[in-house]
């Protein structure tokens, strides 16, 4: 059966989570560091390992009160009036963050209490604190690369007149239904794979490694190189991977690595053929806690400017955009509370979306088809792999046009099943089918096709699903 992750949309709470997950799945493999060269990813543990479980009992609720929960004396343990893990965990967090802070009285405090006063703790716990501070970024800025021509990181050429293009959002979790469904992609021979964004919890360097690059570079057979190591072009298939916002809450090196050994130059990019543009934007890199700050992503200034370049010098190719973040949504707000519009990004891009034939991103995990609104064909294609329990179905804005979403349960009834988007190219015409995908039982469903360019949908059919 799949399993219900959790996630925050909170650096500080993923990279907690991240380090709770590391700490596990290392114990649950043979007991050894696994790395980058070691013959398989490791296994994301269960979500009911006790660790991993109390883990996000104190990440929810500190989401929640932004207040640690009261660490009960060890007496009240022994005695078993309350649960062991979570005193632990809530300890253990407690202590990450006076190490964090600085605050050594404090961090010696609660290490006896962990450690000493109370005894049974799992020594695991303080590896948990160790791996936490180690992700934790170093407080440098995230290494974004900025284009030193308005030429820079566009391709022409890995693109055919006749050519199959895959997309796929917020795949990252590691989990077999996430492998199993990249090999349905892969069964398809794709001429280029492009994944919208997020590797959970907070893209560390292990979650990377395991959770994407080792399954992405087996699965596709791509060129395989060693953590670290460049590729000085696009892998064949070539395979681009955008920046989300659970890719930066551990400082954005893990991500930057990654593309790297893609060959991919940057976070941002334009392929090209004589027919069609495909951009991919960075939306990851000012995704700091839009919830809890109500500031809505928004793209660099340079990047606004590269993008408006290539909108310029279309000639007759039909623009996709690409992206993790949503511009619009039916279904969560942006920013302030009830708006349903990035303003921000929207007042970046206004004048150059009458030229954009469509736009897909992720981070929301659905799959939404969007009437035209703000003069944009919008696709939510965030259901690659993250885990969606059937009862989180979220009431649709009707002023937001929905043509349909309608993901199905799996076999199980628990989780609505996951999918992706394959857009086929014919000269200047493509049509795009839009899959579901059961991985208890492998079974595909195609639940949507369309021809992009699209006729304008003013009005959407309300349909959820």
């Amino acid at each position: 059966m799949a399993r219900q992750m959790k996630q925050f949309r909170d650096p500080d709470l993923s990279s907690w989570q991240s380090a709770v997950d590391e700490t596990v799945s290392k114990a649950k493999s043979h007991g050894g560091a696994l790395d980058i060269n070691s013959p398989a990813p490791a296994l994301r543990p269960d979500q009911d390992d006790p660790m991993v479980a109390a883990g996000n009992s104190v990440a929810t609720v500190f989401d929640n009160t932004g207040q640690v929960p009261d660490v009960p004396k060890p007496q009240a343990i022994a005695q078993g009036f309350v649960d062991q893990a979570k005193f632990c965990s809530a300890t253990a967090f407690r202590l990450a963050k006076a190490r964090l802070l600085g605050n050594g009285p404090e961090a010696a405090k609660l290490a006896e209490e962990l450690t000493v006063a109370l005894g049974p703790c799992d020594p695991k716990w303080l590896t948990v604190v160790t791996t936490y501070l180690e992700n934790k970024s170093s407080g440098q800025p995230i290494p974004y690369r900025n284009f030193n021509q308005i030429g820079d990181f566009v391709f022409d050429g890995l693109l055919g007149a006749n050519a199959r293009v895959a997309l796929i959002g917020d795949w990252g979790t590691g989990d077999d239904g996430a492998k199993l469904l990249l090999r349905q992609i892969a069964a398809k021979k794709p001429d280029l794979v492009i994944h919208l964004g997020d590797v959970y919890y907070s893209g560390s360097a292990f979650e990377f490694q395991n959770y994407f690059y080792k399954i992405w570079q087996a699965t596709f057979g791509i060129q395989k190189v060693n953590w670290g190591d460049k590729l000085s072009a696009p892998t064949k298939p070539p395979t681009f991977t955008l920046a989300g916002n659970h890719d930066m809450y551990s400082g954005g090196d893990p991500y930057y690595t990654t593309i790297d050994m893609l060959g991919q130059p940057a976070s941002y990019f334009c392929l090209r053929n004589d027919d069609w543009q495909f951009i991919g934007l960075d939306t990851g890199l000012h995704d700091s806690n839009p919830v809890a700050q109500k500031i809505p992503t928004f793209l660099e200034d340079q990047e606004v400017l590269w993008l408006k370049d290539k909108i310029e010098t279309a000639g007759n190719r039909k623009t996709v955009l690409l992206s993790h973040h949503q511009l619009y949504t039916a279904f969560e707000s942006i920013g302030e509370q009830g708006n349903r519009l990035n303003q921000k990004l929207f007042s970046q891009l206004s004048d150059i979306l009458p030229q954009v034939a469509v736009w897909f991103w992720g981070h929301e995990h659905n799959l939404v088809i969007y009437g035209k609104y703000q003069g944009v064909l919008g696709r939510c294609i965030g259901h690659g792999g993250f885990p969606v329990d059937v009862d989180l179905v979220k009431t649709q804005d009707q002023s937001v046009p929905v043509i349909k979403t309608a993901l199905s349960p799996g076999q199980d009834q628990a989780l609505f099943q996951h999918g992706y988007v394959i857009m086929e190219l014919a000269g200047g015409a493509s049509t795009v089918t839009y899959y579901q995908f059961d991985s208890e039982t492998q079974d595909e469903q195609v639940l949507h096709t369309e021809s992009i360019p699209a006729a304008d949908a003013a009005q959407g059919s309300g349909q959820t699903g």
